[in-house]
């Protein structure tokens, strides 16, 4: 809108129009007219904010000439002088929308001023209007291209989890059924029969996974609940250890644990803590040098709940990296020594490892921390609360 509201006057009196000029041109871009044909065609050349129209003209009326307005120009706003005599057809123009307000003849200059403020007020508000249901539109048109982008990502999803699944079946049941044949022949010299054992267990795992992402794309469920119990704490810790052992026993580290008696039990959905402790267990394996020590500990703090903890000599997380080492992709800043590698000392992978992590025991109520100081190594905390929750959006993994 222009800093002075655009005003036209219509009126067949030249010095009416020319007075009502003289009075309202400091307040006002005041354009005349004298017949309602000329001031259509000054319309149609010039953005009119208000027209105000004598009802007795030549040609045509005031109301007649405000009806035209409204169908050609709606947005302006429509103002009428008339006489008492006129008043019931100035009554039925504006109750038909054709004129906003009228003033009566002869005007007071005060009247007429307080009038025309209400009606620039009038089309300042149908202006702001038209400009948010513009604006509410155009972000319903960005909600339904995201909508839409959203569909399709979540048929990729169910696409891609249909295709890896069935991808996996393959190399999974050769897996599974070559380890078990061997196993059972029991020819095999230590410690390679252990080995054996292990991929068996950890392909029987990875199976049962890919049945439950088979089975959820069919249901069209793609959340993980909770599936808690209770489970020895001692013993959670020792299977994580006996996973790894190969690991440690390759690299000629000194796996260490501390689990005192009487621990007793934790209530955790045992596979999602046990893949936690392993996954640590992992990391502080690849970035502690040959020979170097790992530990793990467990304790039940008075307050209640679980505190786990590993700990290594490794080579320490340099301070910058910290607040970072949960977030997803997360391989701190050297990419030189990105690697699928298993175990190799510094070796990194996705940068998902500590993410699934800080997931997996965010989702039974609790927190991971860490604390680290370079050359000398690295300590991660799992602490789990007094009870894990059970149900509810905190205890859900969306896959």
């Amino acid at each position: 809108m222009v800093a002075k509201p655009c005003l036209l006057v219509v009126d067949d009196e030249p010095d009416l129009v020319q007075s009502v000029k003289d009075l309202l041109r400091l307040d006002y871009q005041v354009l005349v007219a004298t017949r309602a044909r000329e001031a259509l065609a000054l319309m149609a050349r010039e953005d009119v904010h208000i027209v105000m129209s004598d009802q007795r003209m030549p040609e045509m009326s005031g109301v007649e000439f405000l009806k035209r307005v409204k169908d050609a120009f709606p947005d302006v706003i429509r103002l009428l002088f008339t006489a008492y005599a006129d008043l019931s057809t100035v009554v039925d123009a504006i109750n038909q929308g054709n004129v906003y307000r009228y003033i009566s003849k002869p005007w007071e200059p005060d009247e007429l001023n307080i009038v025309l403020k209400q009606a620039v007020d009038q089309y300042r508000l149908q202006t702001e209007r038209k400009q948010l249901i513009k604006e509410v539109q155009e972000k319903n048109r960005q909600l339904e291209a995201a909508n839409l982008e959203l569909q399709r990502a979540n048929e990729l999803k169910r696409s891609f989890i249909k295709v890896a699944s069935h991808e996996l079946r393959t190399p999974l049941t050769l897996v599974l059924g070559l380890s078990e044949f061997a196993h059972k022949q029991g020819r095999l010299p230590a410690p390679m029969d252990d080995w054996l054992a292990q991929i068996y267990q950890a392909s029987t795992r990875l199976n049962d996974r890919v049945d439950s992402i088979v089975k959820m794309q069919l249901a069209g469920q793609f959340e993980r609940p909770l599936r808690p119990a209770d489970v020895r704490l001692d013993e959670l810790c020792r299977g994580a250890a006996q996973e790894v052992h190969t690991f440690i026993a390759e690299r000629k580290q000194h796996l260490t644990l501390d689990l005192p008696e009487g621990l007793g039990s934790v209530c955790v959905d045992r596979d999602k803590m046990h893949d936690s402790i392993v996954e640590l267990l992992i990391n502080a394996i690849k970035f502690t040098p040959d020979d170097g020590a790992i530990r793990v500990e467990a304790r039940r703090p008075p307050q209640g709940g679980a505190v786990i903890a590993v700990n290594d000599t490794g080579q320490g997380i340099e301070e910058a990296s910290l607040p970072h080492l949960f977030e997803p992709f997360f391989t701190r800043f050297d990419v030189s020594r990105h690697s699928s590698g298993t175990f190799e000392f510094g070796r990194r992978g996705l940068g998902l490892g500590l993410t699934v992590v800080d997931a997996f025991v965010k989702m039974h109520g609790g927190q991971v921390r860490v604390a680290s100081k370079l050359n000398e190594g690295s300590k991660f905390t799992i602490y789990l609360p007094a009870s894990a929750p059970i149900g509810g959006g905190a205890s859900h993994w969306t896959m």
